[in-house]
């Protein structure tokens, strides 16, 4: 598991518990500054977070609370790192939506039990999920469950105007595709369009089926320039692909791409921006296709 654990200078700073979580398998991401915590999170998406309770300005209170807080990150669960007879700090965890905690002096049966612990919990819960939220073919989110994270983001961008950005996508030509070579290779070709993106996207980014042939990504604290280099890539990625036919007959498939970027306009709605990365999406294929387009 990738694991973050966030210590300072303030009586709580110990390397031996990422040594022993590094000699077990885990990878560890040091934070030393607290202030350093919440870009961490956001940039690594850890499978857990550690927060020693002595961290200051800061404090793990705080630190809780706002990973809690944020759609993209309230799921990853926080352990506090904690003397023994911290109780007041521990209530407050709970409280507060800490899932478990490791008091110090730690002992590497107890930590390794917990660890087990809350790892059977998420694999249980990724398969719920799968069962849920993913579409079946391409394994991606599906509509409904994009449409409340991004229900979700925008009102968090609503209330702290951080930018996020959309980009919707649309396999160009996918009815000739399917017409020329049947619709089992179209399915093939969904599949394999689906793991060239996730295999670019950042651990955030959330990809879903949006359609037949259309795909749409939400990029949470990303503003337009970003976002449009990240869907170049992908437009880039899909070109230089080959795919092939289940006779073995090899051709080429191409996307277009609209962006849309929020920065928590009061008057703009959830569907205002979907408009736009559409609108931006038809301008693409007016443009010939095998096109990137930033909206208006």
């Amino acid at each position: 598991m990738k694991i973050l654990i966030a210590q300072d200078q303030n009586g709580c700073k110990d390397d031996s518990l990422s040594q022993y979580l590094e000699s077990e398998g885990h990878i560890c991401i040091h934070v030393q500054h607290p202030s350093a915590v919440l870009d961490a999170i956001y940039r690594e998406n850890p499978d857990i977070a550690v927060l020693c309770t002595r961290l200051q300005q800061p404090g793990c209170h705080y630190l809780l609370k706002k990973i809690k807080a944020a759609p993209s990150t309230r799921d990853i669960p926080v352990f506090y790192l904690a003397p023994r007879n911290a109780r007041s700090h521990l209530r407050r965890g709970y409280a507060g939506g800490m899932y478990d905690y490791i008091s110090m002096p730690w002992f590497p049966e107890e930590v390794s039990a917990r660890l087990q612990n809350i790892r059977q919990v998420c694999d249980r819960v990724r398969e719920l999920e799968g069962l849920l939220v993913r579409d079946y073919l391409t394994g991606s989110y599906n509509r409904k469950f994009f449409m409340e994270r991004f229900q979700e983001e925008s009102s968090w961008a609503h209330r702290y105007g951080e930018p996020i950005s959309i980009v919707m996508i649309d396999i160009d030509y996918f009815k000739k595709i399917n017409d020329t070579y049947g619709h089992c290779t179209g399915d093939h070709v969904l599949q394999q369009v689906c793991e060239l993106i996730t295999a670019r996207l950042r651990a955030n980014d959330i990809l879903a089926r949006f359609g037949g042939e259309e795909f749409i990504i939400l990029m949470s604290n990303t503003d337009a320039g970003v976002a449009y280099a990240a869907a170049e890539s992908l437009r880039q990625a899909v070109a230089g692909n080959g795919f092939y036919s289940d006779d073995r007959l090899r051709f080429s498939v191409t996307i277009s791409a609209g962006v849309a970027t929020f920065h928590g306009e009061p008057e703009v709605t959830v569907d205002d921006i979907l408009g736009r990365a559409d609108a931006a999406l038809y301008r693409a294929k007016e443009q010939g296709r095998n096109v990137v387009v930033i909206a208006d």
